[in-house]
């Protein structure tokens, strides 16, 4: 593999500026999606997380979200159906809305709505979790813009790397800048992805969370001018 880049530790200042991400994490009840950025993180809207599912070991997949107990506007930690039992993967996608940037701020609408906006954008998120078992991954999940292990990070040795590949609309994407670190901290590192889309991810113990971001032309015009599209893969060392 050809050489990644890989930035020195830096640590990411809390505050507005930063970007949200979704991801999932295990919970002693199955798995809690989290909305937020590392460090600082909450419940996820249940009305704009529209899809979970675990990967079945047979094939195909099963929602988590057919059995959510109702409550508040943050969705509680969901439970893996009996059928999921051994499935490796859990992927959620949320729909984060239209957002438009004008001189007085941010606002959650569309550019019909606010024709005069400096920015547009329609946001949305794609997470994976991978829990431990003996059934293989699988490859690729098909999300817009998808972080891919190449291999089971539960299955490496002591202080070996995981490559993983980023893929935006299925293709590999090179030069894209991977954020390293975990739910619960601020501190994180960078890798960039090499011409192929693949890079290497340091051996870390514990809970890892791995994130990246891209904009893209607006695949509804009329209502943004950019995708902005956000990607987490989740995993245990």
């Amino acid at each position: 593999m050809k050489r990644v880049l890989v930035t020195a530790l830096v640590l990411l200042a809390a505050g507005p500026a930063l970007a949200h991400d979704l991801w999932l994490e295990p919970d002693p009840a199955g798995v809690k999606a989290v909305y937020g950025h590392a460090g600082e993180g909450g419940g996820a809207d249940r009305y704009r997380l529209f899809e979970v599912k675990a990967q079945l070991p047979v094939g195909g997949a099963v929602s988590l979200l057919d059995a959510a107990k109702p409550g508040t506007d943050f969705m509680p930690p969901l439970a893996l159906p009996a059928g999921a039992q051994g499935g490796r993967v859990v992927a959620a996608r949320y729909d984060g809305g239209f957002w438009v940037k004008t001189a007085q701020g941010s606002r959650n609408t569309n550019r019909l709505s606010v024709p005069d906006a400096l920015e547009s954008r329609w946001s949305l998120k794609f997470a994976k979790l991978v829990l431990p078992g003996t059934q293989a991954l699988g490859g690729a999940l098909g999300h817009r813009l998808e972080i891919v292990p190449l291999a089971d990070p539960y299955r490496l040795k002591t202080g070996e790397p995981l490559k993983v590949r980023v893929d935006l609309d299925a293709k590999p994407l090179a030069g894209a800048a991977i954020t390293v670190g975990a739910p619960n901290s601020e501190a994180a590192a960078k890798v960039e992805t090499d011409g192929a889309g693949v890079a290497e991810i340091a051996a870390r113990p514990g809970l890892t969370l791995l994130s990246v971001s891209r904009k893209v032309a607006g695949s509804a015009p009329t209502l943004a001018a950019e995708d902005a599209l956000a990607a987490t893969l989740v995993y245990i060392r």
